[in-house]
């Protein structure tokens, strides 16, 4: 099998199972949450799509600054869950992005067909289909703020640079 191909199968392989995984852990939470509110199980999504998020941002900053302190990157090298998540990586938020697609596709099905899900899984479905708004919309607001700062970096450094010439 040609090294590309074995590349993109790696991909769909860890999208896949980090889906089923997101997507298992989000019924169950989901299911417990209901049991109390409907609206308790869609804010607690939502809090958990958020934490999943930053957590995400706050292990590609780690492993940055890993790689750049000699110790952990030794220490890093001979992990092989390490090796595992940079050959197969897919940030959270593709797999977000990924699972959510697939919520708004089964959305529709069971719109247009009930019947082919229990109600309980159907709910589910429903209950998440706009989610990926969300998702859109916090990468957006964070696409955002991290230009206004960089602008706001360079603007603030010609400003030094202005007061230093005076």
């Amino acid at each position: 099998m040609p090294k590309k191909l074995r590349k993109i199968l790696k991909y769909v392989l860890f999208a896949l199972i980090s889906n089923v995984i997101y997507g298992l852990g989000m019924y169950y939470v989901y299911k417990w949450l209901v049991g109390y509110s409907i609206l308790y199980a869609y804010l607690g999504t939502l809090v958990l799509i958020i934490i999943g998020l930053i957590w995400d941002e706050l292990n590609h900053k780690y492993y940055l600054w890993a790689m750049q302190t000699k110790e952990y990157a030794i220490q890093m090298e001979k992990s092989f869950l390490f090796r595992l998540y940079l050959d197969a990586f897919i940030s959270f938020k593709t797999i977000l992005y990924l699972f959510y697609i697939f919520v708004l596709i089964v959305s529709q099905i069971i719109k247009f067909n009930p019947a082919i899900v229990n109600e309980s899984f159907g709910n589910f479905i429903l209950s998440f289909e706009y989610a990926i708004l969300f998702i859109i919309a916090y990468d957006m607001v964070i696409g955002q703020f991290s230009k206004d700062r960089a602008r706001m970096k360079k603007i603030s450094a010609k400003f030094k640079e202005s007061l230093n010439k005076n």
